[in-house]
């Protein structure tokens, strides 16, 4: 027969006062050191998915900057875009080297916001001769019955887009890079460009060497990132001087971007997103690194219906 082990009272005392500050930290540990509950992880993103209709989500939020990062992207999942290597125009890429892009949209009510996310494997921002850069366009047709074509439109039948670079980010954010910070080992007998040591020379003297400025050409000044274009047709692309409303900023890293661009739900001689309107759109990335500028491109081959909230 086997007979319970007799503890004494005092003893019985003695081990749970032991085991009272054993209890104590525990219960500090499990609440952290100042007592107070963990924070909890934010939700896992739900997986990307291929989709039909880009819904633009409304939120409560201003959306004016382009963040990638803002709160209320998370829990809004990732519409899968497949892209194709550009097949109309020579000159054509051998490959498509953008094969997806995955996307997301919210509105503030004024502002839509497209987040856009792809691989590149090099950040590339042009400034060499022969050096080109990551970009990506957004496309929307200006009136939607009929449809224009989805390249570039057509003679009466316009498109709008948003076109960012990375190009123009960095001169945006960081400044144009000089001619000596682009070529650091050249030797310049005379260039109109640098006149720091030609005598009487001042800043307004540029521009008599760069007749694109002097004339107004919108291409000759520095961008805001992004450009808002017209377009009917191949070849026809008019960049909108003095355009107001949109921005964009794009973060690249571990082999990818992720680029935010913000536009006006309305625009004057543009396109329109609204509640129950219908509405279209279409993507075009460039990876600089592989070379690829103008027609050497990777787009989607048709229109993706938009649904605004």
């Amino acid at each position: 027969m086997i007979r319970p082990l007799f503890i004494p009272p005092g003893a019985r005392r003695a081990a749970a006062a032991r085991a009272l500050p054993v209890l104590a930290l525990c219960s500090l540990a499990a609440l952290g050191c100042s007592g107070k509950k963990r924070k909890a992880a934010p939700p896992a993103e739900p997986p990307p998915t291929a989709i039909d209709t880009l819904v633009v989500h409304k939120v409560a939020a201003d959306v004016s900057k382009p963040d990638p990062a803002a709160a209320y992207w998370q829990g809004l999942a990732e519409g899968e875009i497949v892209m194709t290597a550009q097949p109309m125009v020579a000159p054509r890429p051998d490959v498509a080297t953008t094969e997806k892009v995955f996307v997301k949209a919210v509105t503030d009510g004024k502002l839509a916001a497209f987040r856009i996310r792809w691989r590149d494997p090099e950040r590339s921002m042009a400034g060499r001769l022969g050096e080109f850069s990551d970009a990506l366009a957004l496309e929307f047709p200006v009136k939607t019955d009929p449809l224009p074509p989805v390249m570039m439109g057509a003679a009466g039948a316009p498109v709008h887009i948003f076109h960012w670079r990375a190009q123009y980010q960095r001169d945006h954010e960081e400044g144009k890079p000089t001619i000596a910070t682009l070529y650091p080992n050249a030797s310049i007998d005379m260039y109109p460009m640098e006149f720091k040591d030609q005598p009487g020379a001042h800043e307004a003297g540029r521009e008599q060497f760069s007749p694109g400025a002097a004339v107004g050409n919108p291409q000759s000044y520095a961008k805001g990132g992004v450009d808002e274009i017209i377009a009917e047709g191949y070849s026809t692309s008019s960049v909108q001087a003095g355009s107001e409303g949109h921005a964009a900023h794009g973060d690249w890293a571990n082999g990818e971007w992720t680029l935010v661009i913000v536009r006006p739900l309305a625009t004057e001689g543009g396109s329109n997103l609204a509640p129950g309107q219908r509405a279209f759109i279409a993507f075009a990335a460039w990876q600089g690194g592989k070379l690829e500028v103008g027609s050497r491109k990777c787009v989607t081959m048709a229109w993706l219906p938009v649904s605004v909230q």
